[in-house]
């Protein structure tokens, strides 16, 4: 290590690495610290990507039950889940891109990598302790905080008893459950139930909220909600958990309905998934005047926090916990830091994919959010059901749903709740990020047969509701 750099980037992850290599890229001297297994982060260790290798296993075996629909004929053929090889699938996918980006940092010359941690001394200089090897006390211009957050471990009796595991820990298990309570009904929770349930694990979901997604458009959630009950999967809203204790051979999970009722579940694995916490240990903050609560670091609009020589980025300053959202500020803080006058990300036209089965699709506002807003605005509904394309993958359902203002139909959120969602979003984000009116929409030509087609299907249709009641 040097005595001394431009910028100590802290963490490696999809916002600290990214905003590192523009950086380094553009001659400043850069430190790159992450304290982790390798580069990637949560996102990449125990988050977006291996849930979504389970995920894709899971849906392969949906296919496959499936079959017979399609007209294909699996006879003499024992299905087996091979759960070793599913994890084993995992491991290489992940050690696959994590040294594929360290690949890519040694490409560049002004980027250090050292794996280890990070503790500021002062406003100018911080502490290195590598994994292997001597700390070392070194100096820096500017500094970039983007360590991440942590699963939520709430202060419920009984939470640190075996099999109580948190969203990080059951993606490495080395067994399929054959029962799981899952305490937490968000985003996480209800990719992890339907995924274990589809392997065949019995699942039963308990929320404090009155709802399954509680930011998600309240119509999609509950259409969402009702599918997996039909599936199997029970779920309850309104309910505190009480304790979790031992029994014989699992764990019971006790709790109080909105009604009072004191009732059990039981299972052999309690799978936590109550949200994250900014992870701010450790990084010797109060030997600055860096400010920060449980809710994470503060910033201001420059992501600067109230120490001048310091910033962060992603997780650590709170919602929304997003991989792409950390890396949209560390780009948009690099090319600033760099000289260049960019926007920062705007968290109204950020988009984000529940990876239910099927997806849901988000970016802009939803119907509750426009109208506490008091925005006069109007919807464009499209039923999935009657799409072509739906219709030949089997997966004929859901809605897509386009929000625009009323006067001049500047689309303000686009909400789909479709399999194949996902890639249904960087339209819908670009539709919003640019405000542009539903009628160019409507005039785009999209593919046939395509899940596409659906946002100028609506938008049509929108239109010409409109047209004819302007008409009467």
């Amino acid at each position: 290590m040097k005595q001394t750099y431009d910028f100590v980037i802290i963490g490696g992850g999809p916002g600290g690495t990214p905003a590192a290599m523009a950086l380094a890229s553009s001659g400043k001297q850069v430190l790159l610290v992450e304290k982790g297994q390798g580069l990637g982060g949560t996102c990449l260790f125990e988050g977006c990507i291996p849930s979504k290798i389970l995920r894709e296993s899971a849906r392969r075996l949906v296919e496959i039950r499936e079959a017979a629909d399609f007209g294909l004929q699996l006879e003499n053929q024992a299905l087996q889940i091979d759960w070793n090889a599913i994890q084993q699938r995992k491991q290489n996918i992940l050690t696959k891109r994590s040294m594929g980006a360290q690949q890519k940092l040694k490409q560049i010359p002004n980027l250090e990598l050292v794996m280890g941690t990070a503790s500021f001394i002062d406003d100018k200089q911080i502490k290195i302790t590598p994994h292997a090897g001597d700390s070392q006390t070194i100096s820096f211009d500017k500094a970039i905080i983007a360590t991440g957050s942590t699963p939520t471990r709430p202060p419920i009796e009984g939470i640190d008893l075996p099999n109580v595991l948190d969203s990080e820990q059951i993606l490495s298990i080395d067994h399929l459950p054959e029962k799981m309570v899952i305490i937490g009904a968000g985003p996480i929770g209800i990719e992890l139930a339907q995924i274990f349930h589809t392997f065949g694990c019995e699942v039963s979901i308990l929320e404090a909220g009155a709802h399954i997604l509680a930011p998600v458009d309240q119509e999609l959630a509950e259409q969402l909600k009702q599918q997996m009950m039909d599936e199997g999967i029970a779920i309850t809203t309104n309910c505190k958990i009480k304790q979790i204790s031992e029994t014989t051979n699992e764990l019971s999970v006790s709790y109080q309905t909105d009604a009072g009722e004191s009732l059990e579940e039981s299972a052999e694995i309690v799978l936590l998934v109550t949200g994250r916490h900014p992870n701010t240990d450790g990084l010797g903050l109060e030997n600055t005047q860096v400010e920060f609560n449980p809710q994470g670091i503060q910033v201001n609009a420059q992501l600067q926090t109230s120490e001048n020589t310091v910033y962060a980025v992603g997780d650590v300053i709170g919602q929304p916990m997003f991989a792409h959202w950390a890396t949209a500020q560390g780009l948009a803080l690099a090319k600033n830091l760099m000289g260049m006058n960019v926007p920062m990300p705007d968290k109204q036209t950020n988009s984000a994919v529940i990876f239910s089965q099927p997806e849901i699709g988000m970016v802009g506002l939803t119907e509750t959010q426009a109208t506490q807003a008091g925005i006069d605005y109007s919807v464009a509904r499209y039923d999935f059901a009657q799409d072509a394309r739906s219709q030949i993958s089997g997966r004929a359902s859901g809605v897509l749903k386009i929000l625009f203002e009323t006067q001049g139909h500047k689309i303000i959120g686009v909400h789909a709740l479709t399999e194949g969602a996902d890639d249904l979003m960087g339209e819908a984000a670009l539709a919003v990020k640019t405000g542009i009116p539903l009628e160019a929409l409507a005039g785009s030509i999209h593919p046939h047969p395509t899940l596409t087609e659906s946002f100028a299907q609506a938008a049509r249709m929108a239109l010409a509701k409109l047209q004819a009641g302007m008409k009467k």
